[in-house]
């Protein structure tokens, strides 16, 4: 089975929002759970999936939607002041680094509305 069409799979049985392990998974897109474990990291860096890890049946993976942050409120420059601020913090992890790139498309999207606006 291709690599994509694996991914998609994946995708497809997380999309409900549940909570999976990696076992139940690997069933139902009749791959190793090896395969299923490397295909989630690539997918989390492009996705927001969250995988938990526990005892006794407590861990899995799970896909968060995607929820709006409404920050029309803030000026480019307020926006630009906090992804500064979030950009100093140590260990950030992988959601954090998302938000900050989701707060600079923003930027990015007023910045060619003005420029459209002013042409």
């Amino acid at each position: 089975m291709r690599s994509r069409n694996i991914q998609a799979d994946i995708l497809a049985y997380l999309s409900d929002g549940k909570l999976h392990t990696m076992q139940e998974i690997a069933e139902h897109v009749e791959v190793c759970e090896r395969t299923v474990r490397r295909h989630i990291q690539d997918l989390s860096y492009r996705f927001n999936i969250q995988t938990f890890f526990g005892r006794d049946g407590y861990g899995g993976v799970r896909f968060i939607k995607e929820k709006s942050i409404d920050v029309g409120y803030l000026n480019n420059d307020e926006l630009q002041l906090i992804i500064d601020q979030l950009s100093l913090l140590q260990n950030s992890d992988v959601n954090i680094k998302r938000f900050i790139k989701g707060l600079s498309s923003q930027i990015e999207k007023e910045q060619y509305k003005d420029d459209r606006k002013q042409a």
